[in-house]
């Protein structure tokens, strides 16, 4: 038996606080439900106070019997129900279990779909019937936001709105399993809703947060940011008030003959290197540099989220929509700054900043340090330690697996054992036929081409990927032209030069020099000549899909991954069983993207304007779905085989675990690393590998 549930509520704590903060002064106004294919039940649990308000009241004995004898209870954004109603009394005496939740959201997630219910409706193209009333944000607002003086609006003030209100309620259960009926089930297998259980699980735990760190970092930084401000001020003579006054900035630069196109770090940082610029600008264009670190706004939610020394749902799962990898919300996990510092310094200036005391350890460089400690905010609850661990390169082995490149796979064993160079060194070394012995592990350039190389071309990526990953790691570009020219043999010499006029019709120069630009694309030449297997199930992909868009329902296969066209939808099946799911891919011909054989395009959630549409795509793109899909299930197996042997896992950071287990010796990194490499049966002919540490605050 199904039980589908929807709630209504209200509280004074914004829900952009986190559901954990909202919920500890939630109250429950209304609640709709329906037992399989029944009739819609909207129960409304306001009560007039006599007051002009009104007070709530337990739902029916009808809705708390069904909700014990339901085998599944779907909600939509189940997290939200669950941490609600775990506030209730009357459900905690009930003890329900948590593997009894599904969520249509998640459901959706799981098939590469948005999660919103309104977007859905109009997705699955649901008549008025059963799609989600847009008027139900207008009513959400009057009846579930208080007012300044901490009123409500309810049923007596506005009687006809609540009406409607109800209606709505009841849509959204409509909704729900007119979703669930339309969406695909192929990734609906036990071992996923297992991953979403652990997922609620990890949420439900949190992770626990040092307070007097973030209250020290936001008093320390605020006092920062006003010193910053005021020298602006006096140095520019008012022109410009603040750092962070992009337009102002670049006008005032300009008057002194320094034009920049920009202020981001990048261009801030090599415009810093002009021995020529003149003092007083190159000490303005520092503090800019130290001003537009973010730091405070992260340790400031953190005090603001935090329920009793713990920030809570932090992950959402399958929220990567092209690969199911986890993404990240309110506290921004994943997108934690890289530190700057040396872990002995981070370590000093967190004592000081838990004391207050900052200015007395370096007062010029506040905002640098906070940025580089944030990592430390993280700590482990007393009786507990904090257990991480982090796969090594999992997308570089995985590509070489998905796609048979053996050599580098034995490379890839060899590092494991002790046995051989780094795959920087061996990347570089087998573009060049050099031996990778010769190459030093630190300060070598040839070792910084190899990491580039690596980390640009695997997806199809050519010299504008090249140049991207450069400019990332600091390689100057120059530099690598008069280091790399006289080794690159003279026939991609030859090849790059021709590939150089090519490029210049197509305006695809990237603003760069000949010679610069034909050293980058010999170094993409030479990559793809080394990586043949790989380059070869760039095209099997490219080739199985377009067949598979012309023949539905035969199956194709490239490297390790097979390929399908099942009624509307693109499917590719991973090692691991689980599906990457592509709605409406077709060959368009029609275009400015438009080439000789048709553009591949599906309908998706375009990653920058964030509106559903169609978004072209090929095989290096595919290629990139596919290894960083398949690597987010050995972390899914790992985080399950994690919590299985009681790590208690609270968090994942990109391929990393973060574990909050029994501080008892039988838990450490090793241990935990070891489950991560080999949790995996579809994968044990992959060479995985992993590293971490054991203590009590989080680092890099």
């Amino acid at each position: 038996m199904k039980l589908w549930i929807d709630l209504e509520t209200r509280s004074p704590i914004p829900i952009k606080h986190g559901v954990k903060k909202y919920a500890t002064k939630v109250e429950v106004i209304m609640v709709q439900w329906a037992i399989d294919d029944g009739e819609v039940v909207v129960e409304d649990l306001t009560r007039a106070d006599g007051k002009g308000g009104v007070y709530v009241v337990d739902p029916s004995p009808e809705l708390q019997q069904a909700i014990s004898a339901a085998d599944e209870l779907w909600a939509h954004g189940a997290e939200f129900e669950q941490q609600v109603l775990s506030t209730q009394k009357w459900y905690r005496r009930k003890g329900i279990s948590r593997k009894k939740w599904r969520c249509t959201m998640a459901l959706a997630r799981m098939h590469g779909l948005p999660g919103g219910l309104d977007k859905l409706s109009t997705i699955f193209k649901l008549d008025e019937s059963e799609a989600k009333d847009k008027r139900g944000y207008e009513l959400i607002r009057i009846f579930c936001i208080p007012l300044k003086s901490g009123f409500y609006y309810n049923k007596y003030t506005h009687p006809v709105e609540w009406a409607e209100f109800k209606i709505y309620g009841g849509f959204d259960i409509t909704s729900m399993r007119a979703v669930y009926r339309k969406c695909p089930k192929w990734n609906s297998t036990p071992r996923m809703w297992a991953i979403w259980h652990l997922d609620q699980r990890m949420n439900a735990r949190g992770v626990k947060v040092d307070l007097l760190l973030a209250q020290g970092a936001v008093d320390a930084t605020t006092r920062a940011k006003k010193r910053l401000k005021d020298q602006v001020t006096d140095m520019t003579l008012g022109a410009v008030e603040t750092a962070n006054q992009r337009n102002r900035m670049l006008a005032y630069l300009s008057e002194y003959g320094v034009d920049l196109p920009d202020l981001t770090a990048d261009t801030v940082e090599r415009r810093l290197e002009d021995e020529a610029l003149p003092e007083h600008i190159k000490e303005l264009l520092r503090i800019r540099q130290q001003a537009s670190k973010a730091s405070t706004a992260k340790y400031q939610r953190v005090i603001t989220q935090s329920v009793d020394g713990r920030l809570h749902n932090l992950l959402v799962a399958f929220g990567a929509a092209r690969t199911g990898r986890w993404a990240a919300r309110t506290f921004q996990p994943q997108n934690l700054p890289r530190p700057k510092h040396k872990q002995w310094e981070i370590d000093a200036a967190i004592e000081f900043f838990r004391r207050g005391e900052i200015e007395l350890y370096d007062a010029d460089n506040v905002l640098g340090l906070a940025s580089s400690c944030l990592r430390g905010i993280i700590i482990a609850a007393e009786g507990r330690k904090l257990v991480v661990s982090d796969l090594a390169n999992i997308e570089g082995r995985d590509m070489a697996w998905i796609a048979g490149e053996d050599w580098k796979l034995e490379a890839f064993r060899k590092f494991d054992r002790k046995e051989g160079p780094d795959l920087y060194k061996v990347s570089y070394a087998r573009a060049f036929n050099i031996d990778p012995n010769d190459i030093a592990d630190e300060g070598d350039w040839r070792r910084q081409i190899g990491k580039v190389m690596e980390l640009a071309l695997q997806y199809y990526g050519g010299v504008g990927a090249f140049l991207t990953m450069a400019e990332t790691y600091g390689l100057r570009l120059e530099a690598l032209a008069a280091a790399a020219w006289p080794v690159l043999p003279d026939w991609v010499k030859v090849q790059a030069s021709k590939d150089w006029q090519k490029a210049i019709k197509r305006r695809r120069t990237y603003g760069i020099e000949e010679r610069i630009w034909v050293v980058c694309q010999a170094l993409v030449i030479l990559w793809r000549k080394a990586h043949p297997k790989i380059v070869q199930f760039w095209k099997d992909l490219e080739d199985g899909v377009r067949e598979a868009v012309k023949h539905p329902g035969k199956v194709y296969k490239a490297g390790r991954v097979e390929i399908d066209r099942y009624q509307k939808w693109l499917r590719i099946k991973l090692p691991s069983g689980r599906y990457l799911s592509y709605p409406a891919m077709h060959i368009a011909k029609d275009g400015a993207d438009f080439n000789d054989h048709g553009t591949l395009k599906f309908t998706g959630v375009n990653p920058y304007t964030k509106q559903w549409g169609r978004i072209a795509t090929y095989s290096g793109k595919l290629a990139e779905n596919i290894v960083q899909g398949s690597s987010a299930d050995v972390l899914m197996d790992g985080l399950l085989a994690a919590d299985e042997a009681e790590y208690n896992p609270v968090l994942s950071v990109h391929d990393e675990i973060i574990a909050e287990p029994l501080d008892d010796p039988k838990f450490d990194d090793k241990k935990l690393s070891w489950l991560m490499t080999h949790a995996s049966p579809w994968a044990k002919d992959m060479p995985l590998a992993a590293k971490g540490f054991t203590g009590y605050r989080y680092r890099k």
